[in-house]
């Protein structure tokens, strides 16, 4: 499987991405079974440094 996604030939599918403080939406919106991909979590970071 690692092999078809390095070659380009199979490509995941997301659904949304949800910010890491938008979590309890994400496990809600998953719940509903309504997603037609995957469903990403996604880390905040402050760029300021």
């Amino acid at each position: 499987m690692n092999e078809l996604f390095e070659s380009g030939k199979v490509k995941p599918v997301i659904d949304r991405p949800y910010k890491l403080s938008e979590v309890p939406e994400a496990i809600q919106y998953f719940g509903e079974g309504k997603h037609k991909g995957k469903v990403v979590i996604t880390l905040e970071h402050d760029n300021k440094t």
